[in-house]
């Protein structure tokens, strides 16, 4: 055991972890106190990327909706119709507005994750009890938990018992107990009887620990930074809506194309042939299709965020909408995101998957299917 990159191993033994921390019962003394917080920075949440609004802005502006309608007001002005170009204009103004809007709001998970930690925590430094912002609570602290307390940071317990809910960090909706009794040196760091995590909520019992980690490096900081470190992937409604984009435009081009020999044809000049094209290619781009998309999932976002589900894009609503299966634990979580099937029930009976056991060969041919 030791002092890792992050800080020691809290499971080591209580006097090596106050050595590693250079710290004691009694707590750090307020000036060291006020370095470490320097050092280690303050205990919240932090969200990567920095201003990241004017990039996502611009992206409004580049769905493939987008551009195609911007094509079709340049087209609706050259043509001698301003009026439509700045009704065509001003509809991707406010839908791209309308979807940074809705987006900025659904991008909230770190904020929301924020939501778990208190703004105050008792401490003991320098032998006295007292209350001090969440925020500035630094590794070596001496934490006080007690009953109706959410826990400020990951902190190993010195003494006492109390009964935490883990359900922010485990989905598991049972509190569990936690004592300073009992010691864990194997397994996962969440099941260890003597750690108690931040943003876990005390509801029974009181205790004294020692904080191990702060901000970032806590379980909770862990699961804020996987939050922002996902790879935005096209969904399946973005990859369909390019393709009608696209089918839509060259329809549109093709009828255009089409219509000026026709009306030559016809007897109409070449100025009033092209302008006619024109207003045939604008009037096959369907204007109200991007916003009509935007407000129909915007609506979904609204619905989930009342229900507690917090969805970072738009699109990403139609995916959840189409799933069918959702394979989980008793309580909801993918505890060890390893999943497989061991039994097929259909109308006509079960099986086992592996197609073994005796039966009807239909079943065992479903079961090595699935």
């Amino acid at each position: 055991m030791g002092t890792g990159p992050e800080g020691p191993d809290p499971r080591e033994p209580v006097t090596l972890l106050f050595r590693d921390l250079r710290t004691s019962p009694d707590g750090l003394a307020e000036r060291e106190a006020g370095r470490r917080l320097t050092v280690h920075g303050p205990n919240t949440l932090a969200r990567r990327g920095g201003r990241r609004w004017p990039g996502e802005l611009v992206q409004q502006f580049t769905h493939p909706l987008a551009v195609l309608l911007a094509l079709a007001a340049v087209l609706a002005l050259v043509s001698g119709a301003p009026a439509l170009a700045v009704a065509i204009a001003a509809v991707i103004v406010l839908n791209a507005l309308l979807a940074f809007v809705q987006e900025r709001q659904a991008e909230q998970a770190v904020e929301a994750l924020a939501d778990f930690l208190p703004e105050h925590a008792t401490v003991v430094r320098g032998g006295v009890r007292r209350e001090v912002p969440a925020t500035a609570l630094v590794p070596g602290d001496i934490l006080v938990v007690e009953e109706g307390d959410r826990v400020s940071a990951d902190a190993r317990l010195l003494s006492g018992g109390v009964e935490v809910d883990l359900s922010a960090l485990t989905g598991e909706s049972v509190p569990v107990f936690r004592s300073a009794e009992t010691t864990d040196v194997a397994g996962p760091l969440l099941d260890a009887r003597d750690l108690v995590f931040s943003g876990s909520a005390c509801t029974g019992g009181q205790a004294l620990a020692v904080v191990t980690a702060t901000g970032m490096h806590t379980e909770l900081g862990r699961i804020a930074a996987l939050s922002q470190r996902t790879r935005r992937e096209e969904s399946p409604l973005e990859h369909q809506v390019k393709r009608v984009a696209r089918l839509i435009a060259v329809i549109a081009v093709g009828v255009g194309l089409a219509f000026l020999p026709m009306g030559l044809a016809a007897g109409l000049s070449l100025t009033a042939a092209v302008t006619f094209a024109v207003g045939l290619l604008v009037a096959n781009v369907p204007e109200g299709l991007l916003p009509t998309i935007t407000l129909a999932l915007a609506s979904g976002v609204r619905d989930l965020a009342r229900r507690g589900a917090v969805v970072k894009r738009l699109s990403a609503v139609e995916t959840l909408g189409s799933t069918t299966v959702v394979c989980t634990d008793k309580t909801g979580t993918l505890t060890e995101n390893r999943m497989r099937v061991t039994t097929v029930w259909t109308p006509a009976g079960e099986a086992p998957a592996d197609g073994t056991a005796p039966g009807d060969a239909q079943l065992r041919e479903l079961a090595a299917a699935a």
